[in-house]
């Protein structure tokens, strides 16, 4: 039951973080886009309708892509933790850190479960130091 960590899983949970990078940039997107619908409305005091229609469906597209990147990556670090049983001690923190991040987002449900899964898995990913390795203050 306990089987050593696989390499694959390594690799999924790695691209799996990388991925919650595409939130940023599909919000910049959406920051863009927003500043060129404003810029539209703002030319002439009346909108074009075609032009404010561009530019917002320019927003919607970044910020879908970008959701949908990181959802995708969201999916990949579960599949990590769980079916690969990849544990380390970057991705406890990442888990703990991104995970009470997410809680305040549109992912809630994703990052409630990251930091429980973390917290109740945490001997997995941090094993105990011994005593020989243990730093003792003076």
């Amino acid at each position: 039951m306990n089987e050593p960590p696989s390499n694959n899983g390594a690799f999924i949970a790695k691209l799996g973080a990388w991925l919650q990078l595409a939130q940023v940039i599909g919000f910049g997107g959406t920051v863009v886009g927003m500043m060129k619908a404003f810029r539209v409305l703002g030319t002439n005091g009346t909108a074009d309708p075609a032009k404010l229609s561009r530019a917002i469906s320019e927003v919607l597209t970044s910020t879908f892509i970008g959701i949908a990147v990181a959802l995708i990556g969201v999916i990949l670090v579960i599949i990590a933790v769980t079916a690969c049983r990849y544990r380390a001690a970057w991705m406890f923190w990442f888990l703990c850190i991104y995970g009470g991040l997410m809680i305040f987002s549109y992912f809630f449900p994703f990052g409630l479960f990251f930091l429980i899964f973390a917290l109740v898995k945490k001997a997995e990913f941090l094993p105990p130091q011994s005593a020989a390795t243990a730093v003792l203050p003076s």
